[in-house]
């Protein structure tokens, strides 16, 4: 992680109202432990390329070019688990895009040991329903035969509620707005930086800092009962949950033709745990 070679001045304006609101600054907020601070924001940006740093091309490429046993396929999506006498032996497979519509050729991997499931928080449920995991009625209802009841597969989803606010800002205050506009010459000279040593403002995501804050027990008090009782139930005893985080976004976080001409800057809102 790095700062991104290049940081907006929207950053320095922005730690110094968080101080200035009595929130403090902290070297890194990401320790696991920090809740509550204000912070200059690291990326998952190389500092010696000014590229964006990924498991692609930080792993699975390395891996592939000197290891034999790593074979990756693409443009490819599971469709369930394979179960043979109780047993998960394999997968089922099919192509994003097949040649003919309406008859995709499916293939099977067949498994030595075991089968990681890692399709994230929407689908890793979906590959497990459609293999027969999940509530049996509600798989039966869809036409799938039940193999393991497990009726919690797919249930008690929550999410980060989240918005963003844009404000406008000063011309003269220096943001990402032109460039994603798609003003020639300032991408111009944004390209031929990159190019030429890999700083400049293509070499950050814009977003330059951020805050993890807790409520004092002042701001507590002003709340209503229900958000006291969810409060002290969940994040009064653990220090390390921050309730809320916030960060500043150099720029319009949006579509530009749907705005005025300008310089802007977004904050950025969500809750760190659904309450």
């Amino acid at each position: 992680v790095s700062f991104g070679n290049y940081t907006y001045p929207t950053c320095q304006d922005f730690l110094r109202a968080c101080e200035n609101q009595g929130i403090p600054y902290h070297d890194d907020l990401e320790d696991l432990k920090t809740a509550h601070g204000a912070e200059h924001w690291l990326k998952w940006i190389n500092r010696d390329t000014g590229r964006r740093s990924d498991s692609a091309h930080a792993y699975i490429h390395p891996t592939m070019r000197n290891k034999e046993n790593l074979f990756l396929v693409t443009s490819t999506k599971i469709e369930k688990i394979v179960v043979e006498n109780g047993r998960a032996v394999g997968v089922r497979t099919l192509p994003m895009k097949p040649l003919h519509r309406n008859k995709p050729k499916a293939r099977i991997y067949r498994a030595r040991k075991q089968i990681v499931l890692s399709c994230g928080t929407c689908s890793s449920p979906l590959v497990l329903q459609r293999s027969g995991f999940g509530d049996p009625q509600k798989l039966r209802a869809a036409g799938v035969k039940p193999l393991v009841d497990l009726p919690g597969v797919g249930e008690n989803f929550q999410d980060h509620y989240c918005f963003l606010t844009p404000y406008r800002v000063k011309p003269e205050v220096e943001s990402f707005d032109d460039f994603v506009r798609g003003k020639k010459d300032v991408q111009k000279s944004a390209f031929d930086q990159w190019y030429a040593n890999g700083t400049g403002p293509l070499a950050t995501n814009g977003i330059e800092a951020g805050v993890k804050i807790r409520p004092t027990r002042e701001e507590l008090a002003t709340s209503d009962e229900e958000f006291q009782r969810g409060y002290a139930d969940y994040f009064e005893n653990k220090p390390d949950k921050p309730l809320m985080h916030y960060s500043v976004i150099s720029g319009f976080f949006g579509d530009h033709t749907r705005i005025p001409d300008g310089k802007y800057m977004t904050m950025f809102h969500f809750l760190e745990y659904p309450l």
